[in-house]
């Protein structure tokens, strides 16, 4: 695995306060509460907040961060560029609409083999397992590297936060980043293992929580406004816990229950995840593994970002569980690791 940040870590309390010095805009005592609510208290950025209208800075724009993600994965595999049979990288803020973000990420490694992107959220992961799952069943496929990533908060005008509360929550619960996987075929050879990806979804007729329409063929004019994701926040409260508990039954249908996991890693909405899913799913809230407290809701690269840091204190042999819960169509998706 590999990961990739840019730059070092923003506070809460700095960003809010950058905010006010830079454009007037006095968000500290409402941002402040918010992040105690969601505890949130730093995350990575991808910009400056020197104007109101920004693209990511050099080196960190979304394909930087997914190469440098991926080369670090690569390192930690001991393969080369060349070993790779298939790029799938998964994305909500690609830098572009077209082509699609993994072929600019296919030029900056030099790499001259397939590729395809999804354009899914948090639940990005579990689909691009499942597809990496076909790809290694093909006789001679060595290696697929499987990279989320998230620029978001470029899709953010200070100017609107103090006018929607939902660009507010957006300001403080995003961060960027992204995290890169390298999966082999399942021969059984020693070492870290995924087995029981699934993916699923409950959002039939369902309006999304979680949008961006902007940009779009269904809505391609613009009048000078920054794209933004838009946020049904009663909806997603509504449904949210309902994605894990479809996703706990999933999990246990291929006979992974959270009795037998050393650890739950939901995904990384926000800091107090463990305190939610606790008593929800039955779960003591010690094995529920979080770490959006420092980064924020990194989107798609949220469940690798999350694996990565998680398995440097693992002892051999113990099992982790991911469940993936996307609000945009109501999706839940997962897999189980056990670590090598």
């Amino acid at each position: 695995m590999g990961v990739a940040l840019p730059g070092p870590p923003v506070l809460t309390s700095e960003l809010l306060m950058r905010l006010e010095e830079r454009f007037g805009i006095d968000l500290l005592r409402r941002g402040t509460a918010l992040s105690n609510r969601l505890k949130i208290r730093a995350r990575h950025l991808s910009r400056d907040f020197q104007a109101r209208q920004e693209t990511p800075r050099r080196g960190h724009s979304n394909p930087d961060l997914a190469t440098a993600a991926l080369r670090r994965a690569l390192e930690d595999a001991r393969l080369e560029v060349g070993d790779l049979a298939y790029l799938i990288g998964h994305t909500t803020s690609p830098a572009c609409l077209l082509p699609p973000n993994i072929a600019l990420v296919a030029d900056l490694l030099g790499f001259a083999g397939p590729y395809m992107e999804l354009r899914q959220a948090c639940t990005g992961f579990a689909n691009a397992l499942i597809i990496a799952a076909g790809l290694l069943a093909v006789t001679g496929v060595r290696a697929v590297a499987i990279i989320g990533s998230e620029t978001g908060p470029v899709y953010f005008d200070p100017q609107q936060a103090l006018e929607d509360h939902s660009q507010l929550v957006n300001l403080v619960m995003m961060g960027d980043g992204a995290g890169a996987i390298i999966v082999g075929p399942g021969d059984r050879a020693p070492g870290a293992h995924i087995s029981g990806s699934f993916f699923g979804q409950i959002g039939l007729d369902r309006p999304p929580g979680f949008s961006l329409c902007a940009g779009a063929s269904a809505k391609p004019f613009l009048e000078g406004e920054t794209l933004r994701f838009e946020h049904d926040f009663a909806a997603v409260r509504a449904s949210g816990l309902d994605l894990f508990y479809h996703g706990a039954a999933a999990a246990r249908a291929l006979g992974i229950g959270l009795d037998t996991i050393d650890y739950l890693i939901p995904h990384q909405a926000n800091g107090r995840m463990a305190e939610f899913l606790s008593p929800f799913l039955g779960i003591e809230p010690e094995r529920v593994f979080v770490n959006a407290e420092t980064l924020g809701n990194t989107g798609s690269a949220a469940i690798w970002l999350a694996l990565a840091e998680l398995r440097k204190r693992l002892r051999p042999g113990a099992s982790v569980l991911a469940l993936g819960a996307e609000a945009t169509k109501y999706m839940f998706g997962g897999f189980h690791y056990v670590h090598g």
